[in-house]
């Protein structure tokens, strides 16, 4: 398992510096502090194509964040799945405030409150577009994974950290949907996947019933 976060780690932070590599006049463009709410806008990146698929809008406020993640180019008829990897202390990491180091120090360094949460999920229809719409409240660790990806309970996105989180999407495909299996696959990490870990993540496209990975993430830096 941790080879497989190294892994994860090393890609989020190479995209993540080419993404402010791109956007070095103004690290945060499309962020909006005028208003009680804050609302930043970034691309998404599908490191397997090495491509921009879409993009992500994320809503802060007091109490919670909001994403909309749109995709595109995804399998019509494939199950996926949208994740929260909440960096509650993004200034611990080995990077401040640019998380996800290759050598997984941030993952495993309790000083970094990293945890990862269930958002949404979806069937992809005919157009290949995938339009995810999910909330999380500060405080609520419901749909955490920590247990299974071996990090310790770190309680969700902290209340009173919204602003000051690192947040990041990462959109995850079940691949062809099961009959029988539509909420399992729409539904969690592990669902309708014969092996949940058998693709190191955003090292394939998954293409066959039972196959699963990560293909896709989006990088929200804190509020500033």
């Amino acid at each position: 398992m941790r080879n497989l976060i190294k892994l994860f780690s090393a890609l989020l932070v190479i995209s993540f510096a080419f993404s402010c590599e791109k956007n070095s006049d103004d690290p945060n463009p499309d962020i909006d502090n005028g208003s009680k709410d804050n609302v930043s806008t970034v691309d998404v990146f599908n490191p397997i194509l090495g491509t921009v698929s879409g993009t992500s809008t994320l809503t802060r406020t007091d109490t919670g964040i909001t994403v909309n993640y749109k995709s595109t180019g995804l399998n019509p008829g494939y199950a996926y799945t949208l994740w929260w990897v909440i960096w509650n202390s993004p200034g611990e990491c080995l990077t401040p405030n640019g998380c996800g180091d290759p050598e997984d120090v941030d993952f495993f360094n309790p000083a970094t409150e990293v945890d990862l949460l269930y958002a949404t999920g979806l069937v992809v229809g005919n157009n290949g577009e995938g339009n995810f719409l999910a909330h999380l409240n500060a405080g609520d660790d419901s749909e955490s994974e920590n247990e299974l990806m071996e990090l310790p309970v770190v309680g969700g996105l902290h209340i009173g950290n919204v602003f000051n989180a690192e947040v990041h999407l990462v959109l995850r495909s079940h691949g062809p949907v099961i009959a029988d299996m539509v909420v399992e696959q729409i539904g969690g990490y592990i669902g309708g996947c014969t092996d949940p870990f058998a693709f190191l993540p955003f090292s394939e496209i998954p293409d066959e019933v039972g196959e699963c990975g990560d293909i896709e993430f989006a990088v929200h830096p804190p509020v500033k």
